[in-house]
């Protein structure tokens, strides 16, 4: 039995939510060990969508290009009785994922799970993070001190760590979170879905037109694009039909070929399935996101129907909100109360979209969305920390900069964003180049607070009113930004910048 001391973090799951969690740490330059049960990243889709937001996170990380690169932008969904016939309805993508919104300098996209995963699996290898798959973990010590984590390699080797922390990012089946007694409450959506992974050439139905997502009527499923136009795969969505719950998979896989053939209209194809997957679903928050020095993130602390795409994205913002402050925690920087507003902060927007992702699951393809139904895009970006009641967004078209919500973008002229100028490892203060409190740190740096004054004759024209409703008020030298792109405070003339740091960062006065 091998014995290491020298990590900071486990993170048990290597899922998408995971590998997000060891990439941010990595980026801190957290020591991280990640584990996971399988032999590899997914190979089943699962998550496509990458929303604005989450496409802001993979950003600041670097990865961007490479998540455009291994996937494709959003062409809509369309309603039709199969794919080879009249395509009846098309309803466009959502606002934010439209260059159009102007809201930000990236727009949401369409990658797959299994495409996204290797990448950042690869970033936080680069950065120093180790990765063992084929590996189960066993909490043994969850509560108090040091937690300890035995590892258990596929081969019968035997390791015991001990770490600072323990993120579980092992899913809707935690194991973690069920040793741990934290119950999920919610509701159960009925019905058992299946789905597959297939190639064919559909060329035939196709004819010419494009697709992201098609609702085939007469065989009463889904047809999604996967990969890219130039390596094209497909999955089938559909209700787990009576007398397929027994079926040995090879059975159930010609059954699905019967689906996929009544979906695309295409009687002759013979379509390779490459994977099959069952599943149920449901909307359910966990009881508690936290004991002690493990902290749960992704599906482990909430479940959410499909429709919306929230699932991944949520994953990916609770594993970011929290690594900066984990981080801090390690260096020293912060005291371990700042880890409490983890939940605080994350659980009225886990809420919140779990509530939104039920509420589309249950009403029709094409039908108008209900009154209670808030915007994608403000869900995705117009997010607040620290509301004191009501619902926890804004409208980002005309943010307010206040405290807890995101940064928001305004374009320079020479075409970066102010979302460009932020540090994703440090605070940064961000205002007008004129601020006597910026012009101070600039002169006096310090670790904590990176400086970025802007000259506001960069400034895109049509952007001036925004930035000055922002970020150059008569109350304003600048905003101080914490590492996840969040507003901590404005710093007025009279403004301690180090007071505020010590008061978010939960330090006792000196």
């Amino acid at each position: 039995m091998n014995t290491v001391n020298d990590v900071e973090v486990v993170v048990v799951g290597a899922g998408l939510t995971g590998l997000a969690a060891t990439a941010f740490l990595a980026q801190q330059g957290v020591r991280v060990l990640t584990v996971d049960q399988h032999p590899g990243t997914s190979v089943h889709p699962k998550a496509r969508l990458v929303n604005v937001r989450s496409m802001e996170l993979y950003r600041a990380l670097g990865v961007e290009s490479e998540v455009r690169a291994a996937g494709e932008p959003n062409r809509g969904f369309q309603v039709a009785g199969t794919l080879a016939g009249d395509w009846e309805t098309w309803i466009e993508p959502p606002a934010d994922e439209s260059d159009a919104a102007g809201l930000s300098p990236t727009v949401a996209y369409s990658c797959d799970q299994q495409r996204l995963e290797p990448i950042l699996l690869r970033y936080a290898r680069e950065r120093g993070a180790t990765v063992r798959f084929d590996t189960t973990a066993v909490l043994t010590d969850p509560i108090e001190g040091r937690p300890t984590v035995t590892l258990h390699g596929r081969g019968g080797e035997e390791t015991v760590v001990r770490a600072r922390f323990v993120i579980a990012a092992d899913g809707a089946r935690s194991s973690i979170r069920t040793q741990l007694g934290i119950a999920l409450r919610g509701e159960k959506v009925e019905g058992e879905s299946v789905s597959a992974v297939f190639r064919a050439y559909l060329e035939p139905a196709l004819r010419g037109r494009q697709v992201n997502a098609i609702m085939c009527r007469d065989a009463a499923a889904f047809l999604f694009a996967r990969g890219t136009e130039n390596d094209r795969s497909w999955q089938l969505g559909t209700y787990l039909r009576p007398g397929w719950e027994a079926l040995a998979p090879d059975a159930l896989s010609d059954k699905l070929i019967e689906v996929i053939r009544a979906a695309t209209g295409l009687p002759g194809l013979r379509p390779v399935i490459e994977d099959t997957a069952r599943w149920t679903t449901g909307a359910y928050v966990a009881d508690r996101f936290r004991v002690g020095p493990v902290f749960l993130v992704g599906d482990a602390i909430h479940v959410m129907p499909p429709y919306g795409g929230f699932g991944g994205n949520t994953g990916v913002q609770d594993a970011h909100n929290l690594a900066w402050k984990i981080a801090a925690v390690c260096r020293g920087d912060a005291a371990d109360a700042l880890l409490d507003s983890y939940e605080s902060e994350r659980r009225p927007i886990v809420e919140l979209t779990v509530a939104q992702a039920l509420l589309r699951s249950q009403k029709t393809p094409g039908q108008a969305p209900p009154e209670a139904q808030i915007d994608a895009i403000s869900i995705a970006l117009g997010f607040q920390y620290g509301r004191d009641g009501g619902v926890p967004v804004e409208d980002p078209v005309s943010p307010s900069g206040e405290p807890g919500t995101r940064a928001p973008h305004v374009r320079l002229a020479d075409g970066r964003s102010t979302i460009d100028l932020l540090d994703p490892v440090r605070f940064t203060l961000i205002g007008p180049n004129t601020s006597r409190v910026l012009r101070e740190l600039t002169e006096h740096p310090t670790d904590l607070v990176a400086a970025a004054p802007v000259d506001t004759s960069v400034i895109d024209s049509s952007q001036r009113k925004r930035w000055e409703g922002i970020y150059e008020t008569d109350r304003t030298e600048g905003l101080l930004v914490r590492p996840d792109g969040i507003i901590q405070a404005r710093i007025g003339t009279s403004s301690d910048l180090h007071a505020v740091l010590r008061s978010c960062l939960q330090l006792r006065s000196e």
